[in-house]
């Protein structure tokens, strides 16, 4: 009989830095390897990258892991990979590969190391004794991903990061039509835990909101937004078009979307989207190694500062990165914004000035967001679903509150071990 033993590095107590690791006598592998998330209250100088405590996962370590799984592209899923032995096995979702690598080329940062293969929602791989299938989940991170896996007569679930109210909520569904009955452990995110009494609307509820934004204003619109929230991307996209606007990404976005395919709107394919260059993203871009064909790729469906100045039937995505830019912008006056992102960004600085910017120029701002993770009615239909003997709450900052909720839960600490 095979024994597995669990350790959540890091996540039963707070929400991104995700890190489990699962094992047997013979085989170890890992589920995400997150980096932290930042607390905007802090000196961000004066912090201090701390990795997991896990040994053969970096470098300098001798015991060896035999592969680790990426559940989905958000940094606190994926941020530490660069930092791992570059002999481990990496498996992750093709399109969050490709999305993590072109972001990487226009921030610096190194691509996926070693990305031995890539999951296929229902497709099951083998890691020594493991069995691990993976699920195409709903998440605001493209191409996300839940685990079933098992060894011998024993299975645990991951759910990842997911929820049930975006484009993808027939993924969610067979994922949780497909987990067995009676699984011996369901791990499960708790995200919106902290947040229990939010108001979750549909991706749908949004983008009718965004095109009655849109359709009742005779001006340009910005929207304040995740590059990679590509759900959101898709939905403004519709009603920018809807209201007979045309849709303006800058480069960076342009590029990410090139990788995506499908119905996802980019230019050269949609005739309606147009790119724009943010000076400074485009000098520094130049000066890399293969920037400047990144940045020419594209160059035929420029849309300048003048012709933004000269229009108003545009809907653009911004950055607060863009600041600079929008101020040699003219006729801004009493143009419409809306933030569609969580609300703690705007404690930052860089979403502070650009907020105050908004104000000076008289530009009215909506809020227009939904949260990218699972109410508390989505996750009790996954646990009502295959009837866990153990729920243990993972990447929330309010695990206790499971217990109230929630049928056999387990209280799980970082760094201690379970074994099944």
């Amino acid at each position: 009989m095979i024994l597995i033993n669990l350790i959540i590095h890091r996540g039963t107590h707070q929400i991104g830095g995700t890190c489990i690791e699962l094992s047997t006598e013979r085989t170890r592998i890992i589920l995400d390897i997150g980096q932290e998330l930042p607390n905007f209250d802090e000196d961000k100088s004066k912090k201090i990258l701390e990795l997991p405590k896990v040994k053969g996962l970096y470098r300098d370590d001798t015991r060896t892991i035999d592969a680790i799984l990426i559940s989905h592209g958000h940094g606190d899923h994926v941020g530490l990979i660069e930092h791992i032995d570059p002999k481990i096995p990496v498996f992750m979702g093709e399109k969050a590969s490709k999305i993590l690598n072109i972001t990487a080329q226009f921030t610096g940062g190194k691509p996926i190391i070693n990305p031995v293969d890539y999951l296929i929602s229902g497709q099951e791989i083998t890691v020594g004794d493991f069995s691990i299938t993976s699920y195409l989940v709903d998440h605001s991170g493209f191409d996300s991903y839940a685990f079933v896996v098992k060894a011998d007569d024993k299975c645990i679930v991951y759910t990842g990061d997911f929820r049930d109210h975006g484009r993808k909520k027939k993924a969610t569904d067979y994922f949780r039509q497909s987990i067995p009955i009676g699984v011996d452990i369901l791990l499960i995110e708790g995200t919106m835990m902290s947040r229990i009494d939010d108001k979750i609307e549909t991706e749908e509820q949004i983008e009718q909101k965004a095109y009655e934004f849109m359709n009742a204003a005779d001006m340009p619109i910005f929207v304040l937004q995740s590059a990679t929230n590509i759900d959101r991307v898709v939905g403004m996209y519709r009603a920018a078009k809807r209201s007979g606007r045309i849709f303006v990404m800058d480069i960076f976005v342009a590029h990410i979307v090139s990788q995506l395919g499908g119905s996802i709107p980019r230019p050269g394919i949609f005739s309606d989207v147009r790119v724009f260059y943010p000076y400074h993203l485009t000098q520094r871009m130049f000066k890399e190694t293969g920037g400047e064909k990144l940045m020419k790729q594209f160059s035929s469906y420029l849309i300048s500062r003048k012709e933004l100045g000269e229009r108003k039937d545009y809907c653009m995505l911004i950055r607060d990165s863009m600041l600079s830019d929008l101020k040699h912008i003219s006729n801004l006056n009493g143009m419409g914004m809306i933030y569609s992102m969580w609300s703690g960004y705007k404690n930052t600085q860089s979403v502070q000035r650009l907020l105050n910017f908004a104000k000076m120029k008289d530009i009215e701002v909506i809020n227009l967001h939904t949260s990218g993770h699972a109410s508390i009615k989505a996750l009790q239909t996954i646990a009502e679903s295959c009837v866990p003997k153990r729920i243990i709450p993972i990447h929330t900052e309010r695990p206790n509150l499971f217990v109230d909720n929630f049928d056999n839960v387990f209280i799980a600490n970082d760094e201690i071990a379970i074994t099944i």
